[in-house]
């Protein structure tokens, strides 16, 4: 009898390592960025690149405009200065200057759809940041939360690795290799309490000849119906 509760308290402990065990490869999953931080982040990146793209073509618009609105200014002072006075040069500048105002037409026209697309942009952004910041402000205090547990589990396993050593040093080999060898052949319950005349493993109820000799019993007794180790307590 003395053997079997020795048995069920590792068991116990073991049960108890077990689901520690599993729940501590869940926070390993959860730990660390989630898809919806990084799916907020990556929206935000894209935004900011499109922005950035659209900036760039404003800017080049804006230093193009002012290019070929120099040019214009210097062609329109030569055809007014007089020092042209061949009709043909005159009319190569003539055209040249046409060229350069529908030039200067087409590059306004870039530079105001592209400052356009970066004022939608910027609003997009900026509403693109508040819903990234309200991600990461959950995201974080929930990093918190499972962060402790994590350490407190461990913590606990600590001490489960403790007291199984304290438990395991009062069986002898014999009973140990017994128990292990249960363990594995019935999914890591080697040893079931008897309850109310029913095997807590399989839950059938025990013939009374074997609830009897389990009371009386200085060996092992043996489930008949599930083949587990068989213990006379409540707990």
């Amino acid at each position: 009898m003395e053997d079997a509760v020795k048995m069920y308290e590792l068991q116990r402990v073991d049960l108890t390592w077990t689901k520690m065990a599993r729940r501590l490869q869940q926070l390993q999953g959860l730990l660390g960025e989630s898809d919806e931080l990084r799916s907020a982040r990556q929206v935000v990146e894209q935004t900011q690149t499109e922005l950035h793209d659209w900036r760039a073509k404003q800017k080049s618009a804006e230093l193009e405009d002012k290019s070929l609105a120099d040019r214009i200014k210097a062609t329109e002072e030569r055809m007014m200065s007089g020092v042209v006075r061949n009709p043909k040069e005159l009319e190569a500048l003539e055209h040249s200057l046409e060229a350069l105002r529908r030039q200067r037409e087409t590059v306004e026209e870039e530079g105001v759809t592209a400052m356009s697309q970066a004022e939608e942009l910027t609003g997009k952004l900026e509403s693109e940041k508040a819903a990234l910041a309200s991600v990461e402000s959950g995201w974080s205090g929930n990093q918190t939360e499972l962060r402790e547990e994590e350490l407190k589990l461990k913590h606990n396993g600590l001490l489960l690795k403790r007291k199984r050593e304290q438990l395991t040093a009062g069986m002898n080999e014999t009973l140990r290799e017994r128990y292990e060898t249960m363990r594995k052949r019935k999914a890591g319950v080697a040893i079931a309490a008897v309850q109310n005349g029913t095997c807590s493993a399989c839950h059938v109820a025990l013939p009374t000849g074997v609830v009897n000799t389990l009371r009386a019993a200085t060996t092992l007794v043996i489930c008949p119906s599930c083949g587990r180790y068989l213990v006379a307590t409540s707990n």
